[in-house]
């Protein structure tokens, strides 16, 4: 998803790290800085809230970018990690790499923990970084430092003040972090009635909306609504991560609601508002040309009938 070149240098991927840390919740008690360093690349730290007190945990982070040659970060690339830790009388180290740390690496960070010599450490590579993109709202961050990534890759935005999760209705996995990773995630299900008012007008009756994963997970839905009596429609979340095609279907549902042609249980028109908070999560950005096509795409098909 990102393309960790777009970071041209070790200095900028220091400035990273340290707007990284800082939106995860760190204090940067040392930033990065030109020159001799001693070793040290970024000094943070955290609060550990026990029951009875707290207590401050500081974090020696060492940064290597080699996104350009693809090198895994080797024993040789950090030397003296116990010295480096105990100069800066920090508690733990963290290594914040582009590429991936070689076995060699690990089994000396594993021995040191083993020993005694350090309490703590995690290293942090290219994958762990994207994943947190993917989960979490990091789009200012993400266009500050990775702007081509940024644009094909359509993040989860951090419109509020958490992740909003849209989980499956029957394996409970995150569709809107799954949508990240590949196409054809999900779905968003409205189960129904045809009903009879009053005065003669005949409406659907929106009794459950839904997400759930595309496959199994669907056709199990599928089947227990169907002996329920219910008939079900469909929206593809993949459509809806489009903005283009999410107005279009806000729009739809506002006018079958205007003509009197829908009604929703509470509960279901309930479901329906948290479903779209948590799509707007990836939705509301500027259009790329690949939603102006889709979306183009899905109107033709429309208009065929399909």
């Amino acid at each position: 998803m990102i393309d960790w070149t777009e970071i041209l240098d070790g200095d900028t991927w220091e400035l990273f790290a340290r707007d990284y840390f800082a939106e995860s919740g760190f204090t940067i008690d040392v930033g990065p800085g030109r020159g001799v360093d001693a070793g040290r690349d970024i000094v943070i730290s955290e609060q550990l809230n026990g029951k009875i007190n707290t207590k401050k945990f500081v974090w020696l982070v060492s940064c290597k970018h080699y996104a350009k040659s693809n090198k895994s970060v080797g024993p040789g690339d950090e030397q003296n990690i116990t010295d480096r830790i105990r100069q800066h009388r920090a508690d733990g180290f963290i290594g914040f790499y582009s590429t991936v740390p070689s076995s060699g690496l690990i089994e000396r960070f594993k021995s040191l923990h083993a020993n005694g010599d350090i309490s703590a450490y995690e290293l942090i590579d290219g994958r762990k970084i994207e994943q947190r993109f993917v989960t979490t709202g990091s789009s200012k961050l993400a266009l500050r430092y990775f702007p081509d990534s940024y644009r094909r890759s359509k993040p989860i935005q951090k419109l509020l003040d958490k992740h909003v999760e849209l989980r499956c209705k029957v394996c409970d996995e995150d569709l809107l972090s799954k949508s990240m990773l590949g196409p054809f995630s999900g779905v968003i299900v409205t189960a129904s009635k045809r009903t009879e008012a009053s005065d003669g007008r005949k409406f659907d009756q929106n009794i459950h909306v839904y997400a759930v994963c595309k496959g199994e997970c669907d056709r199990r839905m599928d089947r227990m609504c169907h002996r329920q009596g219910f008939s079900t429609g469909w929206e593809d979340i993949d459509d809806l991560c489009n903005p283009l095609l999410y107005i279009k279907a806000i729009m739809a549902i506002m006018n079958r609601l205007r003509a009197k042609r829908d009604e929703y249980t509470d509960e279901a028109f309930s479901d329906l508002k948290n479903i779209f908070i948590a799509i707007s999560q990836r939705t509301l950005r500027e259009i790329t040309e690949e939603d102006g096509e889709r979306a183009s795409q899905v109107i033709r098909l429309q208009n065929l009938g399909f």
